[in-house]
């Protein structure tokens, strides 16, 4: 497996977050966040200088994590917001996203990466739960085919997350896509946090009842990419789903992880953490304890 992690959960400032990468021993990253932009949007002369100082700390990339599809209706009605302001996302309508990705394909093969992470479109905020179901699959399908056509052309593997913000949270749920598409270059990014702390309202009742370990057992065929971080849930707070360095959280990662190595897992490991500057350097010393 190798071992990654998303830049801007170390430090929003590549700059900054490199050495730190460099110097807790990891040799892989994953490019979100960059120079106050989604990845996508960078120019030619910010993709040098990410390549400069990826050389200069002797780093590869294993994942452009792009928001293409993220912040993207998937109806014209549909009104979607972003959750978070330090989360960078690109908007529009399908057409505008699919433009961002093929600039996200340019920038891949200029950084020497094959992947790149796509979203099942971001769940409205003027329509009512559930989300996911028949017509929703079958529009989410039609679109990915579309991203699928221009992945072909670049030779690049799309890796679809399972995003709780998203129509399907559930790492089954994207699995179904998968397969209903059926082409190389789409495959799975799987979050088993994601899974965990998905809004059970949400998500259609038949998708439910399956755990971490079930669903892994299910989908690993199909996973391209992992990210991992860890949650607590606490009914007490407002937000109950709470995030925990990794290992702290209710998430059995070790299991988990030993899986992955049964099953002869070899791709990466990416971290996103989510939690302060002290508790996501002891989530990669932990990650590198573990995996």
């Amino acid at each position: 497996m190798k071992k990654s992690i998303i830049t801007d959960q170390v430090d929003m400032d590549l700059e900054k977050a490199l050495p730190i990468i460099k110097r807790e021993g990891y040799k892989y990253v994953e490019l979100h966040n960059v120079f106050g932009k989604s990845i996508e949007e960078i120019n030619d002369e910010e993709i040098e200088k990410v390549k400069k100082l990826l050389n200069q700390f002797d780093l590869r990339v294993t994942s452009i994590a792009s928001t293409v599809y993220f912040l993207c209706p998937l109806y014209a009605t549909d009104q979607v917001s972003l959750f978070n302001p330090d989360f960078f996302a690109i908007e529009g309508n399908v057409e505008k996203h699919l433009e961002y990705l093929k600039r996200a394909c340019y920038i891949a093969k200029q950084l020497n990466a094959d992947v790149i992470r796509v979203f099942p479109f971001r769940f409205p905020d003027n329509r009512k739960p559930p989300f996911g179901g028949k017509v929703d699959k079958e529009n989410i399908i039609a679109n990915l085919k579309l991203a699928v056509n221009i992945a072909q052309e670049n030779d690049i593997v799309l890796a679809l997350e399972n995003c709780p913000y998203s129509h399907l949270p559930k790492g089954q749920m994207t699995y179904e896509v998968i397969q209903a598409i059926s082409s190389p270059n789409l495959r799975l990014l799987w979050d088993p946090a994601n899974s965990y702390r998905a809004y059970k309202e949400n998500v259609p009742k038949e998708y439910l009842s399956k755990n971490l370990l079930e669903e892994l057992d299910l989908i690993f065929p199909y996973i391209e990419h992992i990210h991992i971080k860890d949650y607590h849930f606490d009914p007490n707070q407002k937000k109950p789903f709470v995030h925990r360095a990794l290992l702290e959280g209710d998430i059995d990662f070790k299991r988990i992880l030993e899986i992955l190595k049964e099953k002869g897992y070899s791709n990466a490991i990416s971290l996103e953490p989510e939690v302060d500057f002290e508790n996501t350097l002891k989530s990669m010393n932990v990650l590198s304890t573990i995996s």
